[in-house]
């Protein structure tokens, strides 16, 4: 595979992104990553994201890697999106982008004249992203909700992720925000494929709940007909010992991954050693190897335990077995071949690493970026580019407010 700068294929689309935190700004990292110009409007400081160690009592200038791939590539202008100057500016940018995207929740879009109807009016071609919570209408509208309340809780993720008996981890990698990102920005994508039809351009909505949802589409379906979904075992009696995490002798976890378990099970017992118990009528047959669970987990854990997981790798991989290392995040780090499809991407030739965005064109990978912008960087530029002269630009950066938060 080539390591030949890609092509960006949304290379003269702008997005207007009105937004903070996670959700909204991953949506426009996307965007940026594959060629968009992403105009970031923030408040005189910057939006809270930038600050979030510090804000949580930790080291402020802790290295921020979820706002570096968030917000990589951006331009940044600061703005008082409340006040008549700045409406103003906001305005004069949406005329002439494709794309506005906001996670802010609907009231404060009211509030500032950006209600769905209203842009439909005022800016009939725009496509018009808006990433919110629990999703516009019905009794939850306007409640606050991070990924953590309204993808993990709310959606019954969290529920079915923890193991029976066990209370629910309180997760806070994000993980919520950067999948609804995703959603919403091929909702982009195919509002913007449309608008080449029929120049106009619609609503796009995604929610961190019906992400959510949809992620568990599976368990739910199940549920809505009348089952019973149940969340995991614990590993000691896992139905499936086929699909089950084990430790080795260094402490390393891993997985096997064989929901077939008459096609693993001869794989697994020849890799350790036990091909004895292919006849030993308990674990015969798939059935008998679910009912009596209790007695075979044992076994495979003893033997596993005797040897280190790179032993393990190596006769698995002899043996064909499906199977996979728990890695811990220093591990993915290093692991080749994430490096060698090209999931990393250099800051600035600063040395500074970033995960890339999750998708190649051609097989080709990035390797240097720029980094994201400091609050404000292109103000002057932008505001030129709008049409603004010298005296007016001035004037606007004068009466910038200290806060701009709808």
């Amino acid at each position: 595979m080539s390591s030949t700068q890609p092509a960006a294929p949304l290379q003269g689309v702008q997005v207007i992104e009105l937004a903070h935190w996670m959700a909204g700004p991953a949506a426009g990292g996307l965007l940026a990553d594959w060629g968009a110009d992403v105009i970031k409007i923030e408040p005189h400081g910057g939006e809270p994201m930038r600050h979030i160690w510090g804000s949580m009592g930790a080291n402020p200038d802790a290295p921020n890697g979820a706002f570096i791939s968030a917000n990589r590539g951006k331009r940044s202008i600061e703005l008082d999106v409340r006040s008549e100057p700045g409406r103003e500016v906001l305005h004069r940018l949406l005329a002439k982008a494709d794309v506005l995207l906001t996670n802010l929740r609907p009231s404060a879009l009211q509030r500032l004249g950006l209600s769905a109807d209203k842009v439909a009016e005022d800016y009939p071609h725009l496509v018009f992203c808006s990433l919110t919570a629990y999703g516009w209408g019905g009794p939850d509208q306007e409640r606050a909700g991070y990924d953590l309340a309204a993808f993990f809780g709310r959606a019954g993720i969290s529920h079915e992720l923890t193991t029976q008996g066990q209370p629910p981890a309180p997760l806070m990698q994000g993980l919520g925000d950067t999948f609804t990102a995703m959603t919403g920005v091929a909702g982009i994508l195919a509002a913007l494929h449309e608008r080449q039809r029929t120049g106009r351009g619609r609503m796009v909505e995604a929610s961190l709940l019906r992400t959510g949802m949809w992620s568990l589409a599976g368990e739910l379906g199940v549920q809505a007909m009348g089952g019973r979904p149940r969340p995991p075992y614990p590993r000691e009696n896992c139905p499936t010992p086929m699909y089950n995490s084990y430790r080795a002798a260094d402490g390393r976890w891993f997985f096997l991954v064989g929901p077939q378990a008459g096609r693993q099970l001869p794989k697994v017992l020849a890799a350790i050693g036990r091909t004895d118990l292919l006849r030993d009528e308990r674990f015969a047959k798939p059935r008998d190897l679910v009912k009596n669970r209790r007695e075979f987990i044992p076994i495979l854990d003893e033997a596993f335990a005797g040897r280190p997981l790179e032993h393990w790798a190596e006769v698995f991989d002899k043996h064909d077995v499906f199977w996979a290392p728990v890695q811990e995040p220093a591990d993915v780090v290093k692991d080749p071949q994430a490096r060698a499809v090209g999931a990393w991407v250099q800051i600035d030739n600063s040395g500074v690493e970033s995960v890339d965005s999750p998708i190649r064109y051609d097989g080709t990978h990035r390797t240097v970026v720029p980094g994201p912008p400091r609050s404000g960087e292109h103000t002057s530029e932008i505001l030129g580019e709008l049409g603004y002269n010298h005296e007016e630009i001035r004037n606007l950066l004068a009466t910038r407010a200290p806060s701009a938060g709808a």
